[in-house]
């Protein structure tokens, strides 16, 4: 085969061009053209084209930006059978090995060790005849018309899209309104307050002010009749000085009694919960897209400092037929659509639950899935760790109902629990807490502690992405630079292990030991309540709080999801 395109090959090299200057070649050089003149209908190389210039200033001169429009010369090849990458140069060529057409400088370039070259002739003998062919028509009017259908849908789409976006936004303007009328009330009965204070206050400085006028008078009138009876014997001296004892007492207790209030004033201590809530929650409210298959918006109907109280509990079963062990839920998220993901460390599996809790899909993974979490829209990131082969974050897609893996991270370090916020994925390796971008790149190791080998297990990040939490025989909280600002232990539990904390900073931790749910404070100082103890609850691993149904999931070495109904 090779001897068969022995020219072919030697035309490959080098100085093979797909446009040759038309007056280097008349010298018999070979020289890559960088301009067509229409007129002359030839090519220039940029040596030759100021010749051309000079001689002939009104032709009109296309470079390469303009390649598309190069006129066809005699001998050019036809559009249909240009090659792509060569535009100067002819189909003539099959690569079977890639499935490809070639001309002969693609052949000489890029298929030199192919095996599978045949020549076009000889592979389209009956393409006439071909079925496929004789279809070809046919089917691409069909998709055309698929084509020229999904357009004009999508413009309906981009469409209705504008008009829901003004109703969105309208009624967020409407939101932002009400809430400002709030504000407005609040300001205004905040000032009136404040001036029945001040007004209360500028009272009393009057009455204290007009008091000192008396008493001072009192006392200058007095002093100054005694004064003026000096000469008039003693009994008018006698009565002066006991009337002025007397105006001196009254002025003494007057005095004493406004000494007590050393300064009237008015302090403000503002109500951190304004503000606390509202930076609580980043917008108006939820959006989601059209695509996910339950569109019902999560609620939030407890406020920062609500204490929760279970009002009745359900199990539901997630074994399925191919599970050969018992059930090692390992970790556990919600969609905003309200399914749930959960992962079964033991059988080595990714299950999808729909609203009802029900086994609807799964995916195999490599050994054992350990935490999963939330990214955004559809997409959530699961730990995969064989410890000492390889540790992995694989992101899976729920599409139309089913979990597709879409791509993987790896670590040098154990991946064992998963969280993110903001652009950042926060992974547990039972030792260390490192943070990386969504594209794998390390940003730093936030915490370490090399004293055991459990150490920091799980992660739960608040909505602010201020405060971390982290799970060992203990909950230990962060700053989000690693700082630590609490440790709690408590004497109702043993093992603490999951740790979720809700959008509105309501803070939950089970137990693996102590078969325990509670609820911490969002400092991680105080435990709130115990929400479960051993009923229904079984070495507790993981949960999540769905504002969406008011339930509490908690996963565990169990084949039953148990869902907590709180109040």
């Amino acid at each position: 085969m090779a001897s068969n395109f022995e020219s072919s090959i030697q035309r490959g090299c080098d100085f093979i061009h797909d446009f040759a200057c038309s007056a280097c070649e008349e010298d018999g050089l070979s020289t890559e053209a960088q301009y067509f003149c229409n007129q002359c209908r030839k090519y220039y190389c940029n040596n030759c084209v100021p010749v051309h210039n000079k001689l002939y200033k009104r032709h009109t001169v296309l470079d390469r930006k303009d390649v598309k429009k190069w006129a066809a010369t005699p001998g050019m090849v036809d559009v249909l059978e240009r090659c792509e990458r060569h535009p100067g140069e002819a189909l003539k060529l099959v690569c079977g090995d890639h499935d490809q057409l070639c001309c002969h400088v693609c052949v000489a370039m890029d298929h030199r060790q192919c095996s599978a070259i045949q020549h076009i002739p000889d592979v389209a003998k009956g393409i006439g005849k071909d079925p496929e062919f004789r279809q070809l028509p046919q089917r691409v009017a069909v998709l055309r018309k698929q084509i020229e259908d999904m357009k004009n849908d999508r413009k309906k789409n981009s469409t209705s899209l504008r008009k829901t976006r003004t109703a969105i936004v309208d009624e967020i303007k409407a939101i932002r309104k009400k809430i400002n009328d709030i504000l407005d009330k609040m300001e205004k009965t905040t000032v009136q307050e404040l001036d029945r204070l001040v007004a209360d206050q500028e009272l009393s400085i009057k009455k204290d002010i007009e008091s000192c006028t008396q008493m001072d008078d009192e006392l200058k009138n007095i002093i100054d009749d005694i004064q003026s009876k000096d000469s008039s014997g003693e009994p008018p001296l006698y009565i002066g000085f006991r009337k002025c004892e007397e105006i001196i007492k009254q002025a003494n207790e007057i005095l004493q009694n406004m000494s007590s209030v050393v300064k009237y004033e008015i302090t403000f201590r503002k109500h951190n919960e304004i503000e606390d809530n509202l930076c609580s929650v980043t917008t108006f409210g939820e959006l989601n897209d059209s695509n996910f298959f339950c569109k019902q918006p999560r609620t939030s109907l407890f406020p920062r400092e609500h204490v929760f109280a279970t009002n009745g509990y359900k199990e539901y079963n997630v074994k399925i037929s191919s599970d050969k062990d018992t059930c090692y839920n390992g970790g556990i998220c919600e969609l905003p659509g309200g399914e749930i993901v959960i992962t079964d460390y033991k059988n080595s599996k990714v299950k999808l639950l729909d609203q009802e809790y029900r086994v609807v899909d799964h995916c195999d993974v490599p050994k054992y899935a350990f935490d999963v979490c939330h990214i955004g829209g559809n997409e959530v990131a699961v730990c995969v760790d064989n410890s000492d082969d390889s540790c992995e974050l694989h992101f899976i897609n729920i599409t139309k109902g089913k979990l597709v893996t879409t791509r993987k991270l790896s670590f040098s370090h154990r991946c064992f629990g998963a969280a993110h916020h903001g652009n950042n994925l926060y992974i547990s390796s039972r030792t260390a807490l490192y943070v990386y971008t969504m594209t794998g790149k390390l940003v730093k190791k936030l915490y370490e502690d090399k004293s055991g080998d459990k150490t920091v297990m799980r992660i739960a990040i608040s909505n602010d992405g201020k405060t971390i939490y982290i799970t060992n025989n203990q909950l230990i909280t962060l700053d989000n630079l690693g700082n630590k600002l609490a440790i709690f232990t408590d004497p109702d539990w043993k093992g603490p292990f999951g740790v979720h904390a809700t959008t509105t900073g309501h803070l939950f931790v089970c137990c693996l030991g102590s078969y325990t749910v509670l609820q911490v404070d969002k400092d991680g100082k105080t435990k709130l309540a115990t929400l479960a103890r051993k009923d229904g609850v079984y070495r507790p691993i993981a949960l999540f709080f769905s504002s969406r149904t008011s339930s509490l999931v908690v996963s565990g070495v169990k084949d039953t999801l148990l869902v907590l109904n709180v109040r």
